[in-house]
């Protein structure tokens, strides 16, 4: 092999490891994203009941208005749970917090007002359904949460775009390296190309094997992420339930089916998209020469 030949050739070997490692790199990383995502949701699912909107309505409401407000309230679109309070309920809790009897109040009426505790299908969706409780005028007063509420929103904010920034931009750097993968193959055969044009070859037939280098170099990435993914998560489940048996840590089980998803079709897609545009590259430079 020509020596110009045999630089291009190792060239070429370099840039596909570059580009499977690229991809496997992205992979991990998004794997590592929906690792933690789960893991919030998990979170948010066992702590619900402690991230819960009170709605209060004015002491003199009537009975009929309570049930039809609470009726309104279930058909919004993010709730998830309506319960409703009365005044016996309220003041039944209130004495049972503070260890009174009914007597150390020392009242003749009952001034708790009845309430409707109301929890969201989602806990980030919180401040958004307690927005839409605050335009029912029967209301009185509606709060919500506390520190640990917004502390938990803040930081699952923040972790979606973090982590999607991140993402986006190792996306974009496999991409190019995809790219750049195949257009190094793409001009290693440039001859071969040339007959092919010659022999009346059509344009899907020549980018073939290209789109298929693109796929299968992206399938390749994605499985391998995918495996050690699915190696370490099983260690690190493992580590933390022994480590901290009362956190609620997610089943290894439940990342199996959305890591394969994910890194399948995202890795494949990726490959794919990227033999395109380098192939697409190649055409409109020919076409200008």
């Amino acid at each position: 092999m020509p020596k110009s030949k045999e630089a291009f050739h190792h060239r070429g070997t370099s840039y596909i490891v570059m580009g499977f490692l690229s991809i496997f790199i992205t992979q991990l990383l998004l794997n590592l994203f929906i690792f933690g995502y789960l893991e919030l949701e998990q979170m948010g699912g066992v702590w619900q009941s402690s991230f819960t909107i009170r709605a209060f309505f004015p002491e003199e409401v009537s009975p009929e208005v309570v049930e039809d407000v609470k009726e309104k309230v279930k058909a919004l679109p993010l709730v998830g749970e309506v319960k409703l309070v009365d005044s016996e309920e309220a003041k039944s809790r209130f004495l049972s917090y503070f260890n009174l009897q009914e007597e150390d109040l020392g009242l003749e009426e009952n001034p708790f007002p009845p309430s409707l505790e109301v929890q969201a299908q989602r806990v980030e969706e919180l401040p958004f359904l307690a927005q839409e409780l605050e335009k029912i005028e029967e209301f009185e007063e509606v709060f919500y949460g506390g520190e640990n509420t917004d502390a938990l929103l803040r930081f699952y904010r923040f972790f979606l775009t973090a982590g999607g920034l991140l993402l986006l931009a190792l996306f974009v750097f496999s991409l190019l390296v995809v790219t750049t993968v195949i257009r190094a193959s793409i001009q290693a055969r440039e001859t071969e190309i040339e007959v092919w044009n010659l022999m009346g070859a059509t344009k899907r037939f020549i980018r073939a094997p290209f789109i298929y280098q693109g796929v299968m170099e992206g399938l390749s990435g994605g499985v391998t992420a995918f495996v050690v993914s699915l190696v370490f998560f099983h260690f690190l489940l493992d580590f933390l339930n022994t480590s901290f048996p009362l956190f609620f840590w997610i089943n290894w089980e439940e990342l199996i089916l959305p890591l394969g998803v994910v890194s399948i079709l995202m890795s494949s897609f990726l490959g794919f998209l990227g033999a395109l545009l380098a192939c697409n590259s190649i055409e409109e430079e020919s076409a200008k020469k």
